[in-house]
């Protein structure tokens, strides 16, 4: 790893304010010191922090984080690699739980613009014209995460529809002809941004549309584990592919309660390829979600500050991880 800003401080002998003023050429600081820690830059190969010299409110090292919630365990691992992605630049996160509700995710937003963070990556809960009008009154850098809002705002997400059309191209072929996706688009009523989700929903029914005698059906709502066994597993072979990891592991638990074997009487697929899968069996189809790259990209966007008609717009493109459930 790097030389970062607090190790060359520390071998200069020196704070990380005169460190500042080195490389920024800025008032304060002796000729003989700035000669001093640029040769011990160039020494030991320090390169200085992109966000430290890009982001247009550059005034207390914080960067902000709101996610939907830590219980699903996609979120804390999403929090943790970017929490150490923003170690090694040298920031501090502020993190703030939305839970989903505007309101909650507006006043974390405002308290974060109030705090002067530098800049903010935002899985977003809100959407529309209104949403982004208050986001550009925040007058703060903004990346989005896996949900996109609008082309105002730089984005770094998935191929979720092309990777999901894929996956249930695949259980197709392996002779399922029933179908079922389960994802919370029910709150789709409720305003809230589920891009990313309906995005794997468009993908599975256009598979699905396109295999003449599969059937497909959507399970939706605080009763999904009902509405799926409802349909009678065992009177067609059925898979049932969920939006995220959570929903798998829960249906997995419903089945063994209900007698169904996972594959034998139910195929059983998830996304996002979370760590808990690991210790599960049958090992569970997933699709990877490569959390780590997302979380550098969403820096790299947020440390440039682009503005202008045509903002990044990032899909990385996942792998099936096939596993012993389909």
């Amino acid at each position: 790893m790097g030389v970062t800003t607090k190790d060359l401080a520390r071998i200069c002998g020196v704070s990380l304010g005169t460190i500042d003023r080195a490389f920024r050429n800025r008032p304060g600081i002796k000729t003989e010191t700035r000669d001093r820690i640029l040769a011990a830059a160039r020494e030991y190969g320090y390169k200085p922090n992109l966000l430290a010299r890009n982001l247009k409110f550059q005034r207390t090292g914080d960067i902000g984080l709101v996610v939907h919630d830590l219980e699903n365990e996609f979120f804390a691992q999403l929090v943790n690699a970017i929490q150490e992605i923003a170690w090694k630049r040298d920031c501090f996160l502020q993190i703030a739980i939305s839970r989903r509700d505007h309101q909650r995710e507006r006043a974390a937003l405002e308290h974060m613009a109030g705090r002067n963070v530098d800049g903010i990556l935002l899985f977003p809960a809100g959407k529309g014209e209104d949403f982004d009008a208050f986001l550009t009154g925040l007058d703060r850098p903004i990346v989005t995460i896996a949900n996109k809002v609008s082309p105002l705002w730089p984005f770094v997400g998935l191929s979720d529809r092309p990777v999901m059309r894929r996956l249930t191209e695949a259980v197709i072929a392996k002779g399922y002809r029933r179908l079922v996706f389960v994802g919370p688009l029910e709150a789709r009523s409720e305003g809230i941004n589920l891009y990313e989700i309906e995005e794997r929903y468009a993908g599975f029914v256009e598979a699905v549309d396109a295999a003449p005698g599969v059937e497909r059906h959507l399970a939706a709502g605080g009763d999904y584990l009902e509405q799926v066994c409802a349909l009678g597993l065992k009177e067609a072979r059925t898979a049932v592919l969920c939006c995220s990891d959570i929903f798998a592991l829960e249906l997995l638990n419903d089945f063994r309660g209900r007698g169904l074997s996972v594959p034998g009487d139910v195929g059983l697929a998830g996304f996002d390829s979370i760590d808990a899968l690991r210790f599960i069996s049958p090992r569970i189809t997933t699709v990877e979600y490569p959390i780590q790259k997302m979380g550098e990209l969403a820096f790299e966007l947020l440390a440039a500050g682009q503005v202008g008609a045509e903002l990044p717009q990032i899909e990385l493109e996942p792998k099936i991880l096939w596993g012993e459930s389909i």
